[in-house]
């Protein structure tokens, strides 16, 4: 291994050690501050050390798999659980479940990703006003975002076209196709951790 992809793979590590101690919220500030602590010389030549996100990823999973045991099993039960709830309460905009709350990585400033379809967005904050739930809507005609919140936790509802549903988007974390899961999947994985 050469020095710079040794350099990268600490930065990796690095950047894992900050999403899982530190809390750092996203994967692009894990590894900004990465490289940071690495000194001036690695900053100026960032683009020959930076990891991608998936090099991260996986770093990450090494550490939460190892230390998360217990807790982190149980944490990821009640926001399935969670998830599930609000899944069946937005049937009618065919949801999906998406990030980490469906991989099963999560912390505590994790929040829960919903995909929901529908043409016009404004139908889902109807939706919501109609149901007597509080939330938050950010965005603009290209892409808009519902906030909820329960028991402290984050629900950030995405709202994509009925025809971009039929579309799987890239996951950057992975590097792969985004997994996504509806009510019934979802319902497995909740069983098939207890």
């Amino acid at each position: 291994m050469g020095r710079n992809e040794r350099i990268k793979a600490e930065i990796a590590r690095e950047a894992a050690r900050l999403l899982f101690e530190e809390e750092v919220r996203s994967y692009r500030d894990a590894r900004r501050q990465a490289v940071r602590r690495f000194g001036p010389s690695v900053s100026s030549t960032r683009g020959a050390h930076l990891p991608e996100y998936a090099e991260i990823h996986s770093e990450f999973m090494q550490l939460l798999n190892f230390y998360g045991g217990e807790a982190l099993a149980c944490r990821v039960r009640e926001w399935r659980l969670l998830a599930l709830k609000y899944l069946e309460i937005f049937a009618d905009f065919q949801p999906f479940l998406v990030g980490s709350v469906q991989r099963g990585e999560v912390r505590e400033i994790s929040d829960i990703n919903l995909q929901l379809f529908c043409d016009k967005p404004e139908e889902i904050g109807y939706f919501l006003e109609a149901q007597g739930i509080d939330f938050e809507e950010e965005g603009d005609a290209e892409k808009t975002r519902f906030f909820l919140e329960e028991d402290g936790i984050e629900i950030s509802c995405l709202v994509y076209t009925l025809v971009q549903r039929r579309q799987r988007p890239h996951c950057g974390l992975t590097d792969k196709p985004l997994e996504r899961v509806d009510v019934k999947r979802l319902r497995e994985l909740i069983s098939e951790n207890e």
